[in-house]
């Protein structure tokens, strides 16, 4: 069956592609009888990181889509409780790659698109507390402060003020009402874990639930 893809910024186009002919982005792990193999070898799994990327990314500045060196602007793609708490588990990307994964990525275009979870690998690591649902909205979030910092084996980014807020959903811009609804299925995540830690941290978050409010679209 044909696909319908946006217009490909130059640097999507020099991706690999998988079975159906979508772009395979540069962070994704491709395996062949169950061990990893060189991009354009086996198939992509899209829920794995090829090994050494993440450490590439965040040491030389690569764009988490295309793999090509970053500018000046620096786009995380996000879902709503990263936007509540400032903290994101995946590096930057171009604006323009940002914008093709916004409108291209089945996941975040598709907000019935569930996570698989079948043939994972075992030893597989995921930094930070991953929440599993489809958010529905995604922000583009794009920021010149970022600290990175490590969790485990891996990195999460704590996120500075934002100097430029994107949302989407459907692979087009978002409505107000849809990154509420967004919100307001995955707060209580972030709200039942705060409350295991006690008041200030219940405090804390709603500060910064306050904060992120300001930021949805008009």
């Amino acid at each position: 069956m044909p696909i319908s893809l946006p217009e490909m910024p130059d640097r999507i186009k020099r991706l690999p592609r998988d079975h159906r002919g979508y772009p395979v982005p540069w962070f994704v792990s491709w395996v062949k009888d169950g061990k990893p193999v060189p991009a354009g070898i086996g198939e992509p799994d899209f829920r794995v990181i090829a090994r050494g990327r993440l450490w590439t990314a965040v040491s030389a500045g690569r764009c988490w889509v295309c793999g090509v060196t970053l500018g000046q602007h620096r786009v995380y793609v996000i879902g709503p409780m990263c936007v509540v708490n400032r903290v994101t588990s995946e590096p930057p990307n171009h604006r323009s790659c940002a914008e093709f994964a916004a409108q291209a990525c089945p996941f975040l275009v598709n907000p019935r698109q569930k996570r698989s979870e079948k043939h994972l690998p075992e030893d597989r690591f995921v930094a930070g507390t991953m929440i599993p649902h489809n958010p529905g909205a995604v922000c583009l979030y794009e920021t010149s402060v970022v600290k990175p910092f490590r969790s485990g084996e891996g990195y999460l980014f704590k996120l500075g003020e934002p100097d430029r807020i994107d949302w989407w959903a459907n692979g087009r811009q978002a409505t107000r009402e849809e990154v509420l609804i967004s919100i307001e299925t995955g707060y209580p995540i972030l709200y039942d874990a705060a409350k295991k830690e006690g008041m200030e941290s219940i405090r804390e978050l709603e500060t910064m639930h306050k904060k992120a409010m300001e930021l949805l679209p008009a």
